[in-house]
């Protein structure tokens, strides 16, 4: 009966073995003949699931039998299409579980070659989820066809299954854990551990010895749970007898006795270094960036929310900065120069900075800075001059020495923010109002940011969203024949109507987008709006007019602004006398090669020219005399001094002259009252364009404007819009009286931010008027906080905005309705009251904040 045990045993073991030797000799086979050392034939690919598009190594091309195509970006339906058609429903099961579990999968199936050849393939894929909400599916792509010819080759010749067992590099092991011995150990073991299987079977510790002592606990560990029978399969590092160290994949598998008692071991390891290290590779390409090899923004995410879920009460920083010029030195030397720059960036920052902090780049030209343990509030100041410092030197390219100054913006943990979204927000904001006090300067964030600087930021952050969502809007100025009051021509001007904000002036985005450089994509923008709608009023059968168009100074940098008029101008099937391009005299000043060679392109097929706001530059007829222009534009400044300033009236008159002595038609901007109507015609000015005429209007009234042809000059000096019927008694104060407003509530959404200065103007128990640099829309869901001091005391309404009325450019005076109880607000008419009879005694009122000035412009100028 032992006898019949004992040859069950060896049959048992002899058919575990041949199971094993060809279950384990694919590894083999994922060698070529001439690298009997290479374990696998791997591709990686990275699967974007949002945008469905797949991005392939180099090696996944060749198993797919395919040439590899940098620009190549196979999707979903392409990588199925290569599957074996018998195989796809499986894929798609696994993959529809992978996005559902949002873990990881392992599937093996059959590829088909374009040739026809077929292929077997083992996936191992994870599903990686980024802070932005983006998905993404990270693999690894075997090919194991050899693997798989080698398993049927196995099962029919099994004098060949011993040969390859014997040469295989993976390891199969035996041992005895009653005697401690090792019963058997292949060839395979050599090439793994360095050591022969005679060390192993004569040391029957050394299987110990090697593993690598970080981490022998855990696989302690893991090898206990091989008593209660369970097969277990674990990885872990050994030290190669070189003293190379090195990653095994361990399967052990239990033999028990019939009384259950564990007595052996059989198993096999295999030498997954390679694989460790394209996974690490992968894990790097996703964690760094590939420029300045320093952490990205996916790194730098992961490192803040992991410093804050550690300990919430441990004090750091983070600090923002981005690159001032970098843009300019693109344009001007190009993207290569731009990119050794920052290469060049980056080393300076790991040499100064990576020693002690964690840094990172997280977008184009901004990086970050993380100081853990704050010891004191002016750590991160310090670190601020010491990035200051790190710029203050030249940076030599291609025999340039280029300057760059940072801006720096600092938020603390938890003092500005306990959640990572919160750091980031108020970091990016110090960040700008740093931007808004120049170059090399660092801001701390605090609350007291003004709303205006806190606007701006936002402003920037939405608009290119803004071009792809199409929230910007174009009004039509007309500009009418002096003489006749035909409409000649009209101006495009470009207007936003902000999800927040509401209507934004230009004056507040354009300076934004020059800034951050979406002024171009704004100028193409607009060039192919006003076209479609000048092909829309012809299909309407209106008799139209050319329309002007103000381009950047930045557009002419670019070489698309020609082809892209030219493409808009054939899409619309218009001539080119229809559209008319403005630009200013610093256009010329600063880039005036750029600018005439791009000016004679447009004037060859027939585009007209037009110097907008000519006379406020100081080399303006020296830039006449370089370009024949079609249209001189006086600017309003000149226009609007004509009444009061006799030399103004000199100036513009003189201006008229000198354009047509060169052959050019001339429009006066800003043309507000009768009196300068009159003497622009009397001076032969040819056209006019301002709210005399005819305010910037929508489309559908400028239509109506076509239809009649003419317009007449009409009176513009209307009622105050805040005139009217007011329920309470409203007292106009001698001065304006000085106050602070600030914003609690946003889109219904509570925000903390500063406050900016006001001038109030009048005051009822029902509310306010005031002056203010902020262009602000007439929303009920945006609440104010505005606060003041009268007759001794601190004063604090909140409440909305009901009225606008735009004074100026740059001034707007607004209705403010208070949000009050009836208590509170019949103790406010009281005061107002005792306000009354004070100002009647005497206009200086002791103890409250009233201005002395001559007008709210001198104030906020």
């Amino acid at each position: 009966m032992d006898e019949l045990n004992s040859q069950e045993n060896d049959i048992k073991t002899k058919d575990m073995a041949e199971y094993y030797i060809h279950k384990l000799e694919l590894t083999k086979i994922k060698n070529n003949l001439n690298q009997a050392q290479k374990i696998a034939n791997i591709g990686s690919l990275e699967y974007d699931v949002e945008n469905d598009k797949g991005f392939w190594s180099d090696q996944l091309f060749r198993i797919f039998g395919l040439k590899p195509q940098k620009d190549f970006f196979p999707d979903y339906k392409m990588y199925l299409s290569y599957l074996h058609q018998e195989d796809r429903p499986a894929f798609e099961i696994q993959f529809n579980r992978l996005l559902k579990e949002k873990d990881s999968v392992d599937l093996i199936c059959r590829i088909t070659r374009q040739d026809g050849e077929e292929r077997y393939i083992h996936h191992r894929a994870n599903y990686v989820a980024e802070e932005s909400g983006s998905a993404k599916i990270i693999a690894t792509i075997q090919d194991i066809t050899e693997k798989r010819l080698m398993e049927e080759k196995l099962y029919e010749n099994e004098r060949r299954i011993g040969q390859i067992y014997e040469n295989l590099e993976v390891g199969i092991y035996s041992a005895d854990l009653i005697e401690k011995k090792v019963i058997h150990f292949s060839r395979g073991v050599e090439g793994i551990f360095g050591y022969s299987a005679e060390e192993f079977i004569a040391d029957f510790d050394l299987w110990n010895n090697v593993i690598h002592p970080d981490d022998l606990q855990e696989v302690e560990a893991e090898r206990a749970k091989i008593l209660n029978g369970n097969s277990i399969r674990y990885q872990y590092r050994i030290v190669h007898k070189s003293g190379e160290v090195r990653w095994v994949n361990d399967h052990s598998i239990p033999y028990l006795n019939d009384k259950g008692e564990l007595i052996r071991v059989d198993g096999f390891v295999t030498d997954i270094t390679e694989q460790k290290w394209l996974e690490k590779r992968m894990r790097r390409m996703a964690f760094y960036d590939h420029l300045t090899d320093l952490p990205n923004r996916r790194y730098f995410d992961q490192k803040l929310q992991d410093l804050i879920e550690e300990d919430s009460q441990q004090n750091f920083a983070v600090l923002f900065f981005d690159l001032e010029r970098l843009k300019q030195i693109n344009d001007t030397f190009g993207h290569s120069s731009g990119d050794e720059l920052l290469r060049l960036a980056a080393q300076r920052i790991k040499e100064k900075l990576n020693s002690v902090y964690f840094s990172a780049r997280i977008s184009g030209d901004q990086f970050a800075v993380i100081v853990e343990y704050i010891q004191e509030k002016e750590d991160p100041a310090k670190l601020a001059d010491t990035i200051n410092q790190i710029f203050s030197e030249s940076f030599l390219i291609d025999s340039f020495e280029l300057n760059i100054t940072p801006s720096i913006g600092i938020s603390l943990y938890p003092d500005n923010g306990s959640t990572a979204d919160e750091l980031v927000r108020n970091t990016e904001s110090s960040l700008y109002h740093a931007k808004q006090k120049g170059n090399n300067r660092f801001q701390v964030y605090h609350p007291s940011m003004d709303i205006e600087s806190y606007k701006l930021f936002t402003l920037e952050q939405d608009m290119r969203k803004a071009i792809q969502h199409d929230e910007f809007f174009l009004e039509y100025q007309p500009r009418v024949d002096t003489k006749t009051g035909k409409i000649v021509s009209a101006e495009a001007l470009l207007r936003w109507n902000h999800s927040e904000w509401g209507r934004v002036s230009p004056l507040e985005f354009i300076p934004v987008a020059e800034e951050s450089g979406l002024i171009i994509n704004i100028g193409e923008y607009v060039i192919r709006k006003v076209c479609r709608q000048l092909y829309s009023w012809k299909e309407k059968g209106f008799t139209v007019v050319p329309i002007s168009v103000n381009i950047s100074p930045l557009s002419f940098l670019k070489n698309s602004l020609v082809p892209t008029i030219m493409e808009a101008l054939e899409e619309n099937h218009l001539d080119a006398t229809l559209l008319e391009i403005e630009l200013t005299e610093s256009s010329l000043i600063n880039y005036s090669e750029n600018v005439i060679a791009v000016l004679k392109e447009l004037g060859k097929m027939g585009v007209k020219i037009a110097l907008d706001d000519f006379g406020t530059g100081y080399s303006s007829i020296t830039q006449l005399k370089k370009y024949k222009f079609d249209i001189l534009k006086i600017d309003k400044t000149f226009i609007q001094a004509m009444d009061t300033n006799a030399e103004d009236a000199i100036i513009t008159a003189n201006l008229i002259r000198l354009a047509h002595g060169l052959n050019m038609k001339v429009v006066a901007e800003g043309v507000e009252t009768f009196e300068q109507f009159y003497s622009l015609r009397k001076n032969e000015c040819d056209q006019i364009q301002g709210y005399l005429f005819s305010q910037p209007i929508p489309p559908s009234v400028f239509e109506q404007k076509l239809l009649i042809g003419n317009l007449k000059p009409q009176n513009v000096k209307e009622d105050n819009v805040f005139k009217g019927l007011r329920k309470y008694v409203r007292i106009e104060f001698p001065y304006p009286l000085e106050a602070e407003m600030t914003i609690l509530e946003l889109n219904s959404k509570p925000v903390k931010m500063g406050s900016t200065k006001i001038l109030i103007e009048d005051m009822s128990a029902g509310g306010v008027k005031f002056v203010s640099k902020m262009k602000l829309p007439v929303r009920k869901d945006i609440i104010l906080l505005i606060e003041t001091r009268l007759l001794g005391e601190i004063l604090a309404f909140t409440g909305t905005i009901v009225r606008k009325d735009e004074i100026s450019d740059t001034l707007t005076n607004y209705g403010f309705q208070f949000i009050i109880e009836e208590g509170p607000r019949a103790e406010l008419a009281k005061m107002l009251d005792t306000l009354q009879i004070q100002l009647e005694q005497n206009p200086s009122v002791p103890e409250s904040r009233f201005i002395e000035t001559a007008s709210s412009q001198l104030y906020f100028e």
